[in-house]
C-alpha cells in the first residue's frame, strides 16, 4: 500500500490526472456492465473496462465506447486482450477529458515463397 498523495485521495477511476500529459498505452483485462452514479445523483448503466497492470479502472462514456465498437465490433468480449492508447482532450462540455485509440495489431508478414521445388 502506497502513501502517496494521488493513492489515498485520488479518484478510484483513471482519470487525466494519471495521464502526466503523456499518451499511454494498456491493454483491456476485462469488461464489465456496471451501474454507475452521476453526478446529478441518478444511476446510468456502463462499460467499464479493465487493464493489465492498472488497478484503476475506466467507465467508458459514449465516444469511447463507440471508437471501440467501431474498431473492435460491439461485442464487448472482443475488446479483451486488445490495446489502446489514451490521450487527453478537451471535450464539448469545456474540460479536458481522457480519450482513447483503440490500437490494431500489426499485420502478419508471410514470407514469399520460395521457387524451388524441395526435394
Amino acid at each position: 500500500m502506497s502513501d502517496d498523495f494521488d493513492d489515498l485521495y485520488g479518484n478510484k477511476y483513471f482519470g487525466v490526472a494519471d495521464l502526466n500529459g503523456q499518451r499511454k498505452r494498456m491493454r483491456i483485462r476485462e469488461v464489465t456492465c456496471e451501474d454507475l452514479r452521476e453526478q446529478d445523483g441518478r444511476t446510468k448503466r456502463k462499460y467499464v473496462l479493465r487493464f493489465e497492470n492498472q488497478e484503476k479502472a475506466l467507465p467508458l462514456n459514449k465516444t469511447n465506447a463507440l471508437k471501440l465498437a467501431q474498431a473492435f465490433g460491439k461485442d464487448r468480449t472482443k475488446w479483451v486482450g486488445r490495446a489502446v492508447e489514451f490521450y487527453s482532450e478537451m471535450t464539448s462540455l469545456g474540460k479536458e477529458g481522457v480519450r482513447l485509440q483503440p490500437l490494431r495489431p500489426a499485420p502478419v508478414q508471410q514470407q514469399p515463397e520460395s521457387e524451388e521445388i524441395p526435394c
